[in-house]
């Protein structure tokens, strides 16, 4: 995260609302060209265009501008699994909304004020669905659209349920899937090869690194890229996507997990030993053995990689490099080596890849039997059982918030009968997001790409539209500000908002009526429409439950540093990297991405300037940053634990207990910290590094290792290395929750 926004004095303000750069250097970066963005925008370009060109020639126009908003809210980079499971459930959730909208109708219609209740319950649940699964359901939006854009006509709002709704969600979801699934496909399957084949040229660049560090002939030290943060979520997400168009895919998903758990912790092993090892370590020279250990395994991740990318089996190759008697010339059992973890996880990613050759013996019963068994523990649904209420009070807050603005703004628009300024009402619900910053900073973007929208469509009607009279021409005069509309929308998540409302609002004035645009009001009322929606919100987000974006961002750390308490423990064996390690680094990761986007948006808040408030948020991005690292750090331990060939069982008891206590002090100092950060406390741990220290010389003692050779020697120095640094790491978190003024971290 950039730290820009701290540094800027008050007088370069603006930059607040352009994360930390001036509005040029914002726009020149995040306009920018590269060829996925073309593919994206190309999509994007054809769907706003026949969405359209159907309006018109059906003669819906208005529900045409609803159906391209509809279609540019949604991934313009899907892959194809991801666009077809996307349409699948969108369409899904269009039936739910339909049904709910018209028994509302029938059973409330004609009575006002029971008719506002039941929507206001409605419209909280549906948000509170939607903010529960982190899903854009939709239904809420599709909802208010049938129901309160004309309250005192539910006769025709059922109409509008039955068939306007249906119309808009698929004439937007239907065009935007078929759109993905015809222009430039991805196979997520190939994707997801080419990800597992991106980590294994990683590796071999690494050890073809090492051996020409040796000065082997034919080698040489090629730069590898560090992989991306949420890298190993993406590829279990393209996982689900294959195995939605590749069903047999589905039998080997404990598998194919397996595999890319195996990658990943390979890479990450290979890039610390990288970055770990000193000028002065590399030019030591190798033994024999252990360079033939190297070569074999450089030899060993080549073959993966290309079984991999051309899906072989190359478990009979891979045994003959993997010959055990060239690691035991050099290993020895009762030393930990990490040759010898890199050697036991090539062999155990050219297994998992044999499994996936043969179905006979790769099946996933296990992962079945335990599914079923979860199954049967509770027939009681968990929401009907209060801690589930309590557990998710902030999304349901946020529920009962945005749709009394929904319902607060059509009463607004009723009161003044001025039926134009309606899109207040979807404005609450679009602009409902996880905290004030992030409110804040949608609501520029969004009334932004109303007022460019505006004015593109009045350029269209004083300039382009007096030249064309036919369909034909039409096309031809709106097609550069769908495209203009596109490339914006398949920006990154900064920018890409205001691209959707540049579309919508073009589209809402062009698509109004089918033939010439006459009604030159329409921008300005959609203009106000949205900024009385806005100030409702703003009204109702800053009273009621309001959500800062530093408290925010401190609970995620909370959440990370006490799920990262749990990674310090030893596991028996490998197997349970699988079932105990990634679930917690799935919710490490996913805590810590949140408040890293939390603090982006923090620095929008009212008292965002004090200077307690940046103080805090630069403590709690270097919490972030730390707690990162520390991650990926606990997560090469316990591989280096298990797979580098040491024998605790064999330890003497004093060096046991001395390594248990060491991780009970890992263990101690994070859940203090998050301790600290919660505000129960203010005193830190007993020194971690004093535990490390003890570890240290117990193990120098039993393994007499001062009279080791030098390789040896290095490689118990790698080990000490790696405790060292995450002794480091979990010290200047507790510094750094030290330096955060004690305050309770309500959200308000």
């Amino acid at each position: 995260m950039s730290e820009l926004d701290e540094r800027h004095s008050p007088a370069h303000g603006q930059s607040r609302f352009w994360f930390g750069t001036g509005l040029t250097q914002f726009l020149a970066t995040e306009l920018r060209d590269f060829p996925g963005r073309r593919v994206a925008a190309l999509r994007l370009f054809a769907v706003t265009l026949i969405i359209a060109l159907v309006s018109q020639t059906l003669h819906v126009p208005p529900l045409g501008a609803l159906s391209i908003l509809v279609s540019l809210s949604y991934d313009a980079y899907a892959n194809a699994g991801q666009s077809l499971a996307f349409g699948l459930r969108q369409l899904f959730f269009l039936f739910i909304t339909v049904l709910v909208s018209v028994l509302a109708l029938m059973v409330a219609g004609n009575d006002a004020w029971l008719m506002l209740s039941l929507s206001f319950v409605i419209i909280a649940l549906a948000l509170f669905h939607a903010r529960l699964i982190a899903w854009p359901t939709g239904i809420a939006l599709w909802y208010a659209i049938a129901v309160l854009y004309s309250p005192s006509t539910p006769d025709e709002n059922i109409y509008h349920a039955l068939w306007n709704i249906p119309i808009i969600g698929g004439l937007g979801l239907g065009t935007w899937t078929l759109v993905h699934l015809s222009i430039r496909p991805q196979d997520p399957r190939r994707l997801l090869a080419a990800g597992m084949v991106e980590q294994l040229a990683a590796v071999e660049a690494i050890f073809s690194g090492r051996l020409a560090d040796s000065g082997v002939a034919g080698q040489q030290k090629a730069t590898h890229g560090a992989a991306g943060a949420g890298q190993f979520g993406k590829l279990q997400a393209l996982l689900g996507h294959a195995e939605l168009l590749h069903p047999s895919m589905r039998l080997h998903h404990g598998t194919y997990l397996a595999l890319l758990q195996e990658i990943d912790g390979l890479r990450q092993l290979a890039v610390w030993l990288d970055q770990s090892l000193a000028a002065d370590y590399r030019a030591q020279p190798m033994n024999p053995e252990k360079l033939r250990v190297y070569q074999a395994l450089q030899q060993a991740c080549s073959l993966l990689r290309q079984g991999v990318k051309e899906n072989l089996d190359v478990t009979d190759p891979i045994e003959v490099l993997l010959n055990s008697e060239i690691l035991h010339d050099y290993s020895r059992l009762s030393h930990p080596s990490i040759l010898t973890a890199f050697w036991r996880a090539l062999q155990a990613i050219a297994a998992l890849n044999s499994q996936l050759h043969h179905p006979a013996v790769s099946g996933d019963k296990p992962a079945e039997q335990d599914s079923s068994a979860n199954g049967t523990a509770s027939w009681r649904p968990a929401w009907l059982d209060y801690e589930f209420w309590a557990s998710h009070a902030d999304s349901l807050q946020f529920g009962i918030k945005f749709s009394l603005g929904a319902i607060l703004c059509m009463l607004i628009v009723q009161g003044l009968n001025w039926p134009d300024i309606n899109t207040a009402i979807p404005t609450c619900l679009v602009a409902a997001q996880t905290s004030l910053g992030a409110d804040y900073r949608l609501s520029l973007l969004r009334v932004s790409g109303a007022a460019i929208g505006g004015l593109c469509a009045y350029l269209y009607v004083l300039v382009l539209q007096p030249q064309f009279d036919t369909i034909i021409g039409f096309a031809l005069a709106t097609a550069p500000f769908w495209a203009l509309s596109a490339w914006i929308t398949a920006g990154s998540d900064r920018i890409a908002y205001l691209g959707r409302q540049l579309g919508f609002s073009f589209a809402l004035f062009v698509l109004h009526d089918f033939g010439a645009v006459t009604d030159l009001y329409l921008p300005r009322d959609r203009v106000i429409g949205i900024l009385l929606g806005l100030i409702v919100m703003g009204v109702l987000d800053y009273a009621l439950w309001p959500r800062r974006s530093s408290a925010l961002a401190r609970h995620h750390c909370i959440a990370a540093l006490r799920t990262l308490a749990k990674l310090t423990v030893r596991l028996p064996d490998p197997g349970h990297l699988l079932s105990y390690t990634l679930p917690l680094r799935l919710a490490a990761e996913k805590d810590l991405a949140a408040a890293h986007d939390l603090l982006a948006h923090a620095v929008l808040e009212p008292d965002a300037r004090l200077p307690a408030k940046a103080h805090e948020r630069t403590a709690l991005r270097e919490i972030i940053r730390d707690a990162d690292t520390l991650s990926t750090l606990l997560q090469v331990r316990k591989r280096y634990r298990l797979l580098s060939g040491q024998q605790f069982g064999h330890f003497p008891a004093a060096l046991q207990q001395h390594s248990r206590a060491f991780d009970a002090a890992l263990s101690l100092a994070l859940e203090q910290s998050a301790e600290i950060l919660q505000g129960g406390r203010r005193d830190s741990a007993k020194q971690v590094s004093e535990f490390q220290a003890q570890l240290k010389q117990s193990y120098i003692e039993h393994h007499q290792i001062a009279g080791l050779p030098a390789d040896w020697a290095l490689e118990w120095e790698l080990r000490f290395m790696l405790d060292e640094q995450i002794t480091t790491l979990i010290e200047n978190i507790q510094k750094t929750t030290l330096r955060i003024p004690s305050k309770t971290t309500s959200l308000n």
